[in-house]
């Protein structure tokens, strides 16, 4: 199994002692979407043991956070999450007094939170005030009522958190935002996406696959062709590939493009020297603020909502790649079931 890092940066995992319960979680995935038949997709410790001469290549996909598909408002976009922020990148938007004030993005995956909630209370809450400050979650707010977390298995615990996220008022909105929580922004859902996508096609062009891998992929949306594109082109030029260490989605920038302004003078958003606070990203492009003055424009224009904001902001996912020949044998496409060590 592939020793996947902790993808938020912060050794948070490690010092829960919960880090090879991420790995194995990653790597069920990893195992899982190898297996799929003449896919492209393989397992990332392939690519530590190619052919001498060969150096594996990094490709990252990007895409607008914007939940193009959402027949919806920008302030419902904003309203309801769970039901319309789906392009692997949520957000929480804050007012006061009806006017915005900050929006926070995430593109972690709840894997990570289940595997501290597994390695114990303690270490999940801890986690926790890191991300939302001067949160103070009651059992009953991470696990939901009837359940004792301290007498509870790891499994269990792990289990009744992921179940509860959607009511936890420290990521459903009501006090903060955590991970992905939206049905269709899971880990499962990318590994998945990729296996799909990555069995060669000519019978249609590229930009149609993934039209054509049914649940797998959702046309339409921001995220779903572009990745899909990307792994079907990556096979049919007989390449392997697999999704990158740390494994997920990354925030990548607000729009360079975009003009913005504070009071009147233009500035970098994307600069943390000379932003001015305004936009603020973590744990390793997992998680982004931003905090709004009153005289700050995009394009002229005031921002009202978060969804409005998001039109800006692209986030993407990495692939590791290499020429399928140069892989061991049972890493290349065709020998699924001769693949390396199971999980």
């Amino acid at each position: 199994m592939f020793p996947y890092s902790d993808p938020t940066g912060t050794n948070a995992l490690s010092a829960a002692g919960a880090l090879q319960s991420y790995r194995e979680k990653v790597g069920f995935f990893d195992q899982s979407f190898h297996n799929v038949a003449a896919s492209g997709y393989t397992l990332r410790e392939a690519f530590n043991e190619l052919a001498p001469g060969t150096q594996a290549q990094i490709a990252t996909v990007w895409w607008s956070a914007f939940p193009v598909t959402a027949p919806a408002t920008e302030q419902q976009i904003d309203n309801d999450r769970m039901r319309f922020q789906d392009e692997y990148v949520e957000w929480r938007a804050e007012k006061q007094n009806g006017v915005l004030r900050r929006v926070t993005f995430t593109t972690e995956f709840s894997e990570y939170l289940q595997a501290l909630a597994e390695a114990g209370v303690a270490p999940l809450k801890a986690e926790i005030a890191n991300l939302v400050p001067g949160a103070n979650p009651t059992d009953a707010d991470l696990f939901g009522p009837a359940f004792n977390p301290q007498t509870a298995s790891a499994t269990a615990r792990g289990g009744r958190f992921l179940a509860h996220l959607a009511k936890n008022p420290w990521n459903n909105g009501e006090r903060g935002i955590l991970c992905l929580t939206q049905q269709f922004n899971t880990m499962g859902a990318l590994f998945n996406l990729l296996g799909a996508c990555g069995v060669p096609n000519l019978g249609v062009p590229t930009g149609q696959v993934c039209g054509s891998v049914g649940g797998a992929c959702g046309p339409g949306r921001n995220s779903d062709p572009a990745v899909c594109s990307a792994a079907q082109d990556l096979a049919r030029g007989n390449s392997s590939f697999s999704l990158d260490d740390p494994a997920g989605i990354r925030i990548s920038e607000l729009d360079p493009n975009a003009q913005w302004t504070l009071d009147g003078q233009a500035i970098d958003i994307n600069d943390p020297a000379t932003n001015q606070g305004i936009w603020v990203v973590s744990r390793n492009g997992r998680r982004g603020v931003f905090n709004l003055r009153d005289n700050l424009r995009v394009d002229g224009n005031r921002i009202q909502t978060g969804a409005q904001l998001s039109r800006h902001l692209f986030v993407g996912a990495s692939v590791i790649h290499a020429p399928d020949a140069a892989l061991p044998e049972w890493a290349q496409a065709g020998h699924e079931g001769s693949r390396g060590p199971e999980v």
